[in-house]
């Protein structure tokens, strides 16, 4: 039975939404689509099991045999060799409702049809055509630039002689610019990859500085939103950060609109990754990311073919709760947690009521959500570990009698991160830091002889510590309440 529902066959028609699945049962039925008529037995008997395809014990391969051709004797052979019919006619299907969905795949193939049959004038109005309407695009994607530099190309090149060779002939010129801005914006965007590649492998290494010298003298004279973006990031290559953060920010907010879904992408991403960068190196707020995670929202920049990630959605929930925008926060997990995959799903909706359960100061409520559900991922026992040690340290500024729970928490949880070998280094250096300043920060705080110079340097070498913010709200209410002792 699992070997039928493995097949890929039943693979492919599983992850047909019920709206397809009629129609391909008509395909099927269709005498210009498909002539076997055991292929319409076949898929009848898998569509009872959609869409789960939960185990049928009884579905053997000579039941479904038996099923199809009740009259003819069992082949393993001939079976399988309708199962891979019945995946090349699905696979067929969807070809011919990409094409009947795509109107400029057919109108590029009726006009090579017209051009090869010789009805030039026929191609040409075609050609015109399209091109008048890829030209109206408000934002043209990188297949649009394609599609009019092959338009051009194919009206030049078929033209005759005498018109080809014309004194100011247009569509030579327009040729070129669509193809100039098409690699300019696809090796800018090839460029930028590598960048943040460097700045996360630390074994990948590229030679940029050149390649992006070329690309400048390439981009002279090219008017276009996402061009003038690349080429302000690539002018401050090498230099500090902040710097080119300050210009850049409000370049791409006012810009984004302009932008297709690609360049939307791949800009605000990599602002994103500047921001969270400035924000471990302590030049911003956490909560200073909000609106470019909510514009992110907003412009389907941050979903993945409908989905969210699990670190987005995570990042998310703590930079609202953090600037106390619960409502915000409400809604969000209502609204987001079904994005994510399944898997972990779970877990990222129970850590988040515990976050936001924790800064509503509600800390009970808190405890009750970690210590009540296991977290099945390491990302959420990470996470979850550093979220119950702010939990008890909290409890610890209220309550002495804390102390030793807090400490040996702080201890357990320093050992777990040591032991863990799937952690990446940089992750695992954050977390040890923040357990490190967390563990210094409440020794000082219980001190009987409190050393305020001591909390007040805690946080000086602030670099890549996980909670900076917390750590930093924490540093001050230590401070506060020695001082009023």
């Amino acid at each position: 039975m699992s070997r039928l529902f493995a097949s890929k066959f039943v693979r492919l028609i599983k992850t047909f939404p019920p709206e397809e699945i009629r129609a391909f049962e008509q395909w099927l039925h269709s005498p210009w689509c498909n002539s076997n008529k055991n292929l319409i037995r076949l898929f009848q008997q898998f569509k009872k099991y959609y869409p789960d395809f939960l185990p049928d014990r009884k579905l053997t391969k000579a039941q479904l045999f038996r099923q199809i051709l009740p009259e003819g004797k069992f082949s393993d052979r001939r079976l399988n060799n309708l199962l891979s019919e019945g995946y090349r006619a699905a696979e067929r299907f969807l070809v011919a409702q990409r094409f009947d969905m795509d109107s400029e795949a057919a109108q590029n193939l009726l006009a090579d049809e017209f051009q090869e049959r010789g009805l030039d004038d026929w191609f040409t109005k075609i050609a015109k055509r399209e091109i008048t309407d890829l030209e109206e695009h408000p934002t043209k994607e990188w297949k649009d630039h394609l599609s009019l530099y092959n338009w051009y190309r194919q009206i030049y090149h078929s033209s005759d002689s005498q018109t080809r060779m014309q004194a100011g002939n247009p569509t030579i010129h327009a040729m070129e610019g669509e193809l100039d801005l098409l690699y300019a914006l696809e090796k800018a965007a090839i460029l930028n990859e590598k960048m943040s590649r460097q700045q996360v492998l630390r074994d990948e290494s590229y030679e940029i500085t050149s390649a992006i010298s070329n690309w400048e003298a390439l981009v002279q004279g090219i008017c276009h939103p996402s061009i003038a973006l690349y080429r302000l990031r690539f002018t401050y290559l090498g230099k500090d950060l902040w710097t080119v953060y300050q210009e850049l920010h409000p370049q791409v907010v006012q810009q984004l609109p302009q932008l297709n879904a690609k360049e939307q992408k791949i800009h605000l991403l990599s602002l994103l990754n500047d921001s969270i960068r400035l924000v471990k190196s302590g030049h911003l707020d956490i909560v200073d990311l909000l609106p470019l995670y909510q514009l992110g929202l907003a412009t389907g920049v941050l979903l993945n073919r409908g989905k969210l990630s699990r670190s987005t959605y995570t990042q998310i929930v703590m930079i609202s709760n953090t600037k106390g925008d619960f409502a915000y926060t409400e809604r969000f997990i209502d609204d987001y947690s079904g994005k994510l995959s399944e898997k972990g799903r779970e877990d990222s909706q129970h850590w988040a009521r515990a976050h936001t359960a924790y800064w509503r100061k509600d800390l009970e409520e808190c405890l009750t959500i970690l210590q009540g559900y296991t977290f099945k991922i390491l990302y959420f026992q990470l996470i979850t570990r550093s979220l119950q040690a702010q939990v008890l340290f909290d409890l610890y500024l209220m309550d002495d009698s804390y102390q030793f729970l807090l400490f040996n928490f702080l201890d357990t949880f320093e050992k777990w991160l040591q032991r863990e070998k799937m952690l990446s280094q940089t992750n695992k250096i954050s977390f040890l830091r923040f357990v490190q300043k967390c563990r210094t920060l409440a020794t000082a705080y219980g001190a009987v002889d409190f050393q305020r110079e001591i909390v007040a340097q805690l946080l000086s070498d602030q670099e890549y510590i996980q909670a900076l913010n917390w750590l930093k709200k924490k540093q001050q209410e230590v401070l506060t309440i020695r001082s009023e002792k």
